[in-house]
């Protein structure tokens, strides 16, 4: 055997040992990486997918139209597709970059396009970062554009535009000052609402302050729920008791109406004459409150029993008064000998301006003319 045979046998043989003690990790001619990589310096950026679509390991990630890295790995993590990224050195990309699925042709392969978003961040992609599910999308594949444009090509709504068209005419045919009008009154419409948006505001926040409190009575709120159906069935048992309870109340209603009416009139003379006695009342309403505090301990205010009696005994003072002309007044008049002791007393020497008033030329109270109410 030449030296060239056993060189071949030998280096067969080692790649069938290699092919032997890796295949519990083959996965398919797709996972082996492409030659030539990416080079030194390549990191690794992992993209959370709403939709890989046809995509495939090792497929082309792009930016600008430029090859930039492979497709690693297509996985699934927390139930989220998963993309991992190997990107050459040289790419600069925002940390908010966002991330598609796209075609590179009609009947093309599909590759992942990274872009900067309208507002990039400060910060930069490094090795090991995620794009996040919501900065990932899927452009409409070749199948899904042809699938709705036929829709709408076999009846989706094409031949319902000429009809559309012709409605919308006949509506608006003649009847220019009908739209004008309503135009004005919807224009007159929209200013009264934005002057009340100040208001509309208001009662949006009064709305959710009052939502904010009943959800903190939630517990009430459930508690009543819970009890309300008894009570209303029991209410609904007990329906005929109710129904007895109104007609009572009807025919009660019945016969307070017939006696009222057939003493309608006295009642109204009684109101008539009620009114002098009420005005009197009114006028003397003042005095009302300092009376009653001698009604019950009259000649005494009911404020001065305590000082009053003291156990056993009544603590009051008397006062006598026994001049000639308060004895007159009690005792003489009326009589012949009415003003007698005055003028004895006067007599003495007495002024008059000092003496009790005599009572036969003062006037009584109780004789001035009392105005009467109507």
């Amino acid at each position: 055997m030449s030296a060239h045979r056993r060189v071949s046998r030998g280096a067969a043989l080692l790649t069938a040992a290699a092919i032997l003690t890796s295949c519990g990790n083959w996965r398919g001619i797709a996972n082996v990486p492409l030659p030539g990589g990416l080079g030194a310096g390549a990191y690794t950026v992992y993209v959370q997918m709403p939709d890989t679509l046809a995509l495939t390991v090792n497929s082309k990630v792009m930016v600008a139209d430029i090859p930039v890295g492979t497709v690693r790995a297509i996985t699934i993590k927390n139930w989220v597709a998963t993309l991992t990224l190997k990107l050459q050195k040289g790419v600069a990309l925002p940390k908010n970059a966002t991330a598609k699925v796209g075609q590179t042709s009609l009947l093309g392969s599909q590759h992942v396009e990274l872009e900067a978003p309208p507002s990039p961040s400060p910060q930069l992609l490094t090795n090991g970062d995620t794009i996040p599910l919501q900065n990932s999308s899927a452009h409409p594949t070749a199948e899904q554009t042809l699938a709705s444009l036929a829709m709408v090509l076999r009846g989706g709504g094409i031949p319902n535009l000429e009809v559309i068209a012709n409605e919308v005419d006949n509506i608006v045919t003649g009847r220019a000052d009908q739209i004008h009008a309503f135009l004005r009154k919807l224009d007159t419409f929209t200013a009264q609402l934005n002057q009340q948006r100040d208001d509309i505001t208001r009662a949006i926040d009064s709305t959710d302050r009052l939502l904010t409190y009943v959800a903190r009575q939630s517990d009430v709120l459930d508690r009543v729920l819970t009890e309300l159906p008894p009570l209303i069935k029991y209410f609904a048992d007990q329906r005929d008791l109710f129904i007895n309870a109104i007609d009572a109340a009807g025919r009660f209603s019945d016969v307070a109406d017939k006696t009222l009416s057939a003493l309608r009139a006295d009642l109204t003379q009684d109101l008539r004459l009620l009114q002098r006695p009420f005005k009197q009342l009114a006028r003397a309403a003042p005095y009302s409150v300092g009376a009653l505090s001698y009604a019950v301990t009259f000649p005494l205010p009911i404020d001065s029993i305590p000082k009053v009696q003291r156990g056993d005994y009544f603590n009051v003072s008397v006062i006598f008064d026994l001049t000639l002309s308060a004895v007159d007044n009690a005792l003489l008049t009326g009589t012949g000998f009415s003003g007698a002791l005055r003028a004895l007393e006067q007599s003495w020497g007495r002024d008059p301006s000092t003496m009790v008033p005599d009572v036969r030329f003062t006037p009584n109270p109780a004789d001035v003319p009392v105005e009467r109410g109507e």
